[in-house]
């Protein structure tokens, strides 16, 4: 089989996430728990820590393509989030919008923003559901969960050929912390 590299069309090749100050470690474990591979890259960022590279396949380790960037973040990115903690957490009508949509991605998770892991079979992903049902008892308990696990005989199955299951996070996030994060963990099988 040809590496990501020898492919010439169009794809997406990563997904840039952030942790928050002193859970790099978290993201660690959680990366891991999604069954990612998580190497650092040794590339020092401007908070001192390094980028971390968490690859889906641990034999294809190119750390350009399949690849979910790790780093801490930024400071332009923690002074958005502070200054929209107020409005996110008080009675007004920007709080009600907040929990309207963190419904929604909770209840109702397609269509709402989300980036996917491929895993190879149903079998796998049914492994991968099962210890992060644990993990999420114990180890991420109150940062991550289950929102949504869609098998091929439930009522919202788009196909006969595909589990899909929602992960909401905010222990890593391609947005806004505040916002939460979902990551579809999606099997097909033919």
């Amino acid at each position: 089989m040809a590496s990501l590299a020898d492919y010439h069309g169009h794809m997406v090749n990563h997904v840039e996430t952030l942790y928050q100050t002193g859970e790099r470690e978290l993201a660690i474990r959680f990366a891991e728990a999604l069954g990612c591979t998580v190497v650092d890259s040794e590339t020092a960022i401007s908070t001192g820590s390094t980028i971390l590279y968490a690859f889906p396949d641990p034999k294809e380790q190119d750390r350009l393509n399949n690849v979910l960037y790790i780093s801490e973040i930024r400071p332009a990115q923690k002074a958005l989030e502070d200054a929209l903690k107020p409005l996110l957490h008080d009675a007004g009508p920007a709080a009600k919008a907040f929990g309207a949509y963190v419904h929604k991605a909770l209840h109702h998770p397609h269509g709402t923003p989300h980036f996917g892991l491929r895993y190879p079979s149903f079998a796998s992903l049914e492994r991968t559901i099962d210890r992060l049902e644990e993990a999420f008892e114990h180890e991420f308990k109150g940062r991550a969960r289950f929102s949504q696990i869609v098998r091929p005989n439930h009522g919202e199955s788009m196909t006969g050929e595909l589990i899909q299951a929602f992960v909401y996070t905010d222990i890593l996030v391609s947005g806004l912390f505040s916002l939460g994060q979902l990551i579809e963990l999606q099997a097909q099988e033919l």
